[in-house]
């Protein structure tokens, strides 16, 4: 996935919006943008980069307990003003283990799917619980 990881965050977000289309309004810079014009569109080129740079920042803090902290309540409070819920990270989870199953030639074993649907579930819940906080 770190090969070329804006390529890979397109078609992460690519497979979420043709299952979701109206996940679509929660950004406003996809707003206009018809479906038709998405996948090329520079917008979500940036939003793909953003989105993988957000997500290798979490997984190069693992290693260290208190950067983690940081980079996932970085990214929990930065989810809530775009009014980004629960469900919709939770819908990420499956067009992220289609990337990394395709990644490793078409395998995914059970820990590996583990830890990545605990990862976004961890940061699903971070969500709600800033939101509550608000």
């Amino acid at each position: 996935m770190e090969v070329n990881p804006v390529k890979t965050g397109l078609k992460i977000l690519v497979k979420m919006f043709s299952e979701y289309p109206q996940y679509k309004q929660i950004w406003p810079q996809f707003r206009a943008i018809p479906d038709s014009s998405l996948m090329n569109a520079i917008e979500l080129r940036r939003h793909a980069s953003v989105y993988m740079c957000g997500l290798g920042a979490i997984i190069h803090s693992m290693k260290n307990e208190n950067d983690l902290a940081v980079q996932m309540n970085r990214i929990a409070k930065a989810h809530i003003k775009w009014n980004v819920h629960r469900a919709h990270v939770i819908h990420m989870l499956e067009p992220v283990l289609d990337i990394v199953r395709e990644c490793n030639e078409g395998k995914l074993d059970a820990e590996t799917e583990e830890a990545w649907t605990t990862l976004y579930h961890v940061i699903a819940n971070l969500i709600e619980i800033y939101r509550k906080k608000k």
